[in-house]
């Protein structure tokens, strides 16, 4: 890992929303899910790891901080969006796996964006959980989403 992009770590240790937060690790990886309607699962007995009970895309364009980096603003919105589209409220969630990048820049603007949306519905602070899978096996690229799902399905 000794590429120079400011956003590699020299380092095999990512340190995800921490002081010594230095960059990511860069790695590859596959997941596969099997996504089912919840009432066919249930009539088939299969066995339920997880309930996705909704999601929200956002592309902040140029008012992204950097290339790399959304902005505040976007990822609250989108958030937001989210915990609408579930009808879920944000104090009924204990664990958030976040995208977790190990950097100065990018770890700092996801718990902001969080703190934002959460707050924007009156939440109480220091009740959920911020983890990121990267922190254990680093951003496997174009898996990373995939492996940022399957984590907590697996606790």
């Amino acid at each position: 890992m000794c590429r120079t992009a400011a956003s590699i770590r020299r380092t095999a240790i990512a340190r995800a929303f921490d002081a010594r937060a230095a960059g990511t690790v860069a790695g590859n990886g596959v997941g596969i899910v099997v996504l089912k309607r919840l009432a066919d699962a249930l009539a088939d007995g299969d066995s339920i790891d997880a309930v996705i009970k909704g999601s929200a895309i956002n592309n902040d364009g140029a008012a992204k901080v950097s290339y790399t980096a959304p902005s505040v603003d976007a990822q609250a919105a989108m958030i937001q969006a989210a915990l609408a589209m579930a009808a879920v409220s944000a104090d009924s969630i204990s664990y958030i796996e976040a995208h977790g990048t190990g950097t100065r820049l990018g770890d700092p603007i996801e718990v902001a964006a969080l703190t934002r949306a959460f707050g924007a519905q009156g939440v109480r602070r220091g009740f959920c959980a911020i983890g990121s899978v990267q922190t254990d096996i680093g951003h496997l690229d174009a898996a990373a989403g995939i492996a940022s799902l399957i984590r907590p399905s697996s606790r």
